[in-house]
This record gives C-alpha cells, structure tokens and sequence, in this order.
C-alpha cells in the first residue's frame, strides 16, 4: 500500500494517478478532507499538524 500525506494538493494528485498506472492500486490517500482521485483509493481523514 503506498500512502500519500497532504492527498488534497496538485502534487499528491498526480501522483496518485501515475502511482495508478504505472505501480498500483492500492493507494491511501490521508489530507483534513480526503477526495478520491482513484476508483480504488482508501480514504483517511487525519489533520497532519495534530500529534
């Protein structure tokens, strides 16, 4: 499983697609409010700055 931290930014969105493509489907997307880029991703709302 490949997680991607801050999951709401441009960044993190593009690379959920290629992470898609080219490497797999099982991909955790972690942000304050979390938004599927992919069918297949698992949301996980947390907010970073809380320890």
């Amino acid at each position: 499983m490949q997680t991607i931290l801050g999951a709401n930014g441009q960044i993190a969105i593009e690379l959920a697609k290629e992470l898609k493509k080219n490497y797999t489907s099982n991909i955790r997307l972690v942000s304050r409010n979390p938004k599927k880029v992919n069918d297949t991703d698992t949301l996980f709302s947390a907010n970073l700055l809380d320890k």
